[in-house]
């Protein structure tokens, strides 16, 4: 069974109407952060790798450009596209969805956010990244999903914004079949605010295993303090 990359980054907010979203930026070693973001996975795993924007940021930043000529660099042409969605989404699920959806994407997919970064290995059934709250040094609690955990290392729960254990989602999900996660999404679709966790929590409600893995490295760019704290450290050493 194919599996596919999907790194959804068509979120329109107003300060994008004169500052290209930080993702695009570069990290120290010259890399754009959204293509660093996938760099700690085993890229041979993956038949296709598909990043989304909006159009109306790629027509003003220019971003299929730039992400372009990144992944020709590092030999990821052959395999990677950019896809520009003319209309924006109203939930990362739904990015997802549509891609899936124009692409004509079948087999397993896996969803990486585009604003952090982690190593791990992964079995291509349904999962999700996990990363312990307490290894941390500087976290903003309330911007993320947590999920509980069973003896057998099963996932129980996910919630947003509620710390029900010590494992968040670092930022990465599987799914072991595309088409199931498109079906899940039409039915929930009608939410007025949909969350990639609400998905996996219709499908646990089904009786649909979650498995966890545990990343390494984790790094959070989302997060506005470790985001100063990595540009700070990305200046000095340019100096």
């Amino acid at each position: 069974m194919s599996l596919s990359l999907i790194v959804p980054i068509a979120a329109d907010r107003p300060e994008y109407e004169h500052t290209m979203p930080y993702v695009f930026n570069f990290s120290e070693d010259g890399t754009l952060l959204c293509i660093k973001s996938i760099q700690g996975l085993d890229l041979t795993k993956f038949e296709h790798i598909y990043f989304v924007i909006l159009d109306k940021l790629d027509q003003k930043f220019h971003l299929s450009e730039l992400l372009n000529m990144q992944l020709r660099n590092l030999n990821l042409a052959e395999k990677a596209k950019v896809l520009s969605l003319k209309v924006p989404t109203n939930s990362q699920a739904e990015t997802i969805y549509e891609c899936v959806k124009q692409e004509q994407i079948e087999g397993s997919i896996f969803v990486k956010d585009a604003d952090g970064y982690f190593i791990c290995d992964f079995t291509e059934t349904n999962g999700i990244a996990i990363y312990p709250l307490d290894k941390l040094d500087m976290v903003n609690p309330h911007n993320k999903s947590y999920v509980d955990l069973d003896d057998q290392f099963y996932i129980t729960n996910i919630i947003e914004k509620k710390i029900i254990s010590r494992y968040f989602n670092a930022g990465g999900y599987l799914f072991e079949d595309a088409k199931q996660f498109c079906s899940y999404y039409e039915r929930l679709s009608h939410f007025e605010k949909l969350y990639m966790s609400h998905i996996v929590y219709a499908m646990l409600l089904d009786n649909k295993s979650f498995r966890p893995f545990e990343v390494e490295d984790y790094q959070d760019w989302g997060n506005k303090e470790m985001y100063s704290l990595f540009l700070i450290k990305q200046r000095k050493s340019i100096l």
